[in-house]
C-alpha cells in the first residue's frame, strides 16, 4: 500500500483586524459606561473619609488654641504657601497633633499646591480681628478678652465663639474664601443633604454657594461644626479693700487720747465691722508719780487735785497734816491710788472687713478720772484694692502690659479657659530696676466654667 505525500491542512487559529477592531469597540463602550461608575464611587469613598478626618482636625486645632492662647491666622486664599506663617490655622492645628500642615490643609486626595483646600470660617464677621489683625500674626485670647467686659456680644449665647470647617473631595466644587455670617448661621444650623442631593432646606445661595457648580452634590460637601462656646468661662471677682498696715502696727499717734491714765481696770479696746481682727492695749498699772521723784510733772496730776498721789494728801489741802506723814519724810505717806496707764495702742492683726459700704474703727473705752465714762474711736485706713492683673503669654517681653486694678470687680466677667490672673498683695512692694512693683501673691488659672476670686481683706480664696 502506498503513503500519501499530501499535508493534512490546519485552520487558522489568529484575529483577522475586524475581529480585533470590534473587541475593542466592545471595551470602549463598557468602559465609557463603567468608568463614571468607578470615579463616583472613588470619590464617595473619599468623602467618607474626608468627613472622618475633620472632627481629628478640629480637635488639634482647638487644642492648639488653648496650648498656645491664640486665635490662628485667617486665611482661605489657596495661593497662599502653606508654610507662609505659623500662626496660619492650619499650622497651628499641625503643631498639636493634626498631621503634617498639607494633611491639615488639604482634603483626602487633593495633592498640596492644589487649588482645592479646606476652608475655616470665623462666626459674626471676626475674621479681621479674631483671625489676625491685618493677617500679621495670630491674636491672642488677652488681646480679645481684655479685661473680661463688653467683648461678647451674648455672653448666654456668644455665636461669634464658634468656627466653620468646610471640605470637599471634588476639585471641581469650588468653596469660597469667605461666608457672611448669614450663611454661616445657615449653615451652622440648617444644613442637611436632601434625597435630590441638594440641601434639605433652602437653596444653595442660603448657604452662600453657587448652585450652578453645586447643583446636586450636597452630599459631596463635607462640614465640621467647630463650637468654642464651651470654652467661655465666668469669672467673678470679690476685692475687698484692706486695712492698711501701720509701721510698727503702732496706732498711738492716731488714737492719742487714748494714752494716758484710767480707772483702774476699766481700759479696754474693741473693733467695729471686722472680723477676725486683733487689737491690743499696753497697759500698765502705777500710782501718779510715774517718774517717782515726788515732783508733779506734766501729766502727773491724774485726778486734777494739785497733788502727786504716790503719797494720798487725804483732805485734798495741800497741805500736810497731822497723820499724813507716816514716816516723817515730809511728803504724803498713805497708800497712793493705782490707775490703769495706756502706753500704746499696737495692731497685731488686720483683719477682714465685713461690710465693704461700712467704715472699719477702733474703740477705747473706760472711765477717766473725773471724766466718767469715756469712749475714743479711731477710723481705720484703708488700702487700694488689691492688685488683679490678667497675664498675656503671647507678649513675652511684656506679659503684664493690661492692669485691671482700678477696674470695680463686683461684677461677672468673661475669659477663655486656661487665662491667667495675677493675684497682687495691696500691702508689699518689690524694688526691681529701681521701680517699685506690687508683690505677686499667685496666678489664678481660669478652667471652671464658673469661678470666684475672692480678697477678703487679708488673702485672696479661690
Amino acid at each position: 500500500m502506498r503513503k500519501s505525500n499530501k499535508s493534512i491542512p490546519h485552520k487558522n487559529s489568529g484575529f483577522t483586524l475586524i475581529e480585533l477592531i470590534g473587541v475593542l469597540i466592545v471595551i470602549a463602550i463598557l468602559s465609557a459606561a463603567v468608568l463614571p461608575s468607578a470615579i463616583d464611587i472613588i470619590r464617595v469613598q473619599r468623602a467618607v473619609d474626608e468627613a472622618a478626618e475633620l472632627p481629628k482636625v478640629a480637635e488639634a486645632l482647638k487644642r492648639g488654641m488653648l496650648s498656645e492662647q491664640i486665635f490662628p491666622i485667617f486665611e482661605n486664599n489657596s495661593s497662599i504657601s502653606t508654610n507662609a506663617k505659623d500662626d496660619y490655622w492650619w499650622n497651628l492645628a499641625s503643631r498639636h497633633g493634626g498631621g503634617s500642615a498639607n494633611q491639615v490643609r488639604y482634603p483626602i486626595g487633593i495633592s498640596p499646591g492644589d487649588s482645592t483646600t479646606r476652608k475655616l470660617y470665623y462666626a459674626d464677621d471676626k475674621e479681621d480681628t479674631w483671625g489676625g489683625l491685618g493677617e500679621q500674626e495670630g491674636v491672642s485670647f488677652f488681646e480679645i478678652t481684655g479685661d473680661g467686659r463688653d467683648w461678647l456680644i451674648d455672653f448666654q449665647n456668644p455665636t461669634e465663639l464658634r468656627l466653620l470647617l468646610l471640605s470637599t473631595t471634588n476639585p471641581d466644587l469650588p468653596l469660597p474664601d469667605d461666608l457672611d455670617k448669614t450663611s454661616i448661621n445657615n449653615l451652622w444650623e440648617d444644613w442637611a443633604v436632601g434625597s435630590n442631593g441638594d440641601p434639605a432646606t433652602g437653596t444653595w445661595g442660603y448657604y452662600g454657594l453657587d448652585p450652578s457648580d453645586w447643583k446636586g452634590r450636597a452630599a459631596e460637601l463635607t462640614i465640621e461644626r467647630i463650637d468654642l462656646r464651651y470654652l467661655l468661662c465666668t469669672v467673678v471677682i470679690e476685692n475687698r479693700l484692706a486695712v492698711e498696715a501701720v509701721n510698727g502696727a503702732d496706732l498711738s499717734s492716731g488714737i492719742n487720747d487714748a494714752i494716758g491714765f484710767w480707772d483702774r481696770g476699766t481700759v479696754s479696746i474693741t473693733n467695729t465691722n471686722l472680723r477676725n481682727a486683733e487689737f491690743i492695749l499696753q497697759v500698765r498699772e502705777t500710782t501718779e508719780d510715774l517718774n517717782k521723784n515726788n515732783i508733779l510733772d506734766l501729766g502727773e496730776d491724774a485726778n486734777n487735785n494739785g497733788f502727786l498721789d504716790s503719797g494720798e494728801d487725804l483732805n485734798g489741802n495741800g497741805t500736810l497734816d497731822n497723820g499724813e506723814d507716816i514716816d516723817g519724810d515730809g511728803f504724803f505717806d498713805h497708800p497712793a491710788q493705782i490707775y490703769s496707764y495706756v502706753d500704746a495702742v499696737i495692731q497685731s492683726k488686720r483683719g477682714q472687713r465685713i461690710d465693704n459700704s461700712q467704715p472699719a474703727k477702733i474703740t477705747v473705752s473706760g472711765r477717766r478720772l473725773l471724766g466718767g465714762q469715756t469712749n475714743i474711736e479711731l477710723e481705720l485706713t484703708l488700702t487700694d484694692l488689691a492688685p488683679v492683673v490678667l497675664i498675656n503669654p503671647y507678649d513675652t517681653d511684656n506679659p503684664l502690659d493690661l492692669n485691671l486694678t482700678s477696674v470695680d470687680w463686683s461684677e461677672n466677667r468673661y475669659f477663655l479657659r486656661r487665662q491667667e490672673i495675677l493675684l497682687g498683695d495691696p500691702w508689699f512692694y518689690e524694688n526691681i530696676d529701681g521701680d517699685l512693683y506690687q508683690a505677686e501673691v499667685g496666678i489664678f488659672t481660669i478652667i471652671k466654667p464658673f469661678s470666684t476670686l475672692r480678697f477678703d481683706g487679708e488673702k485672696w480664696n479661690y
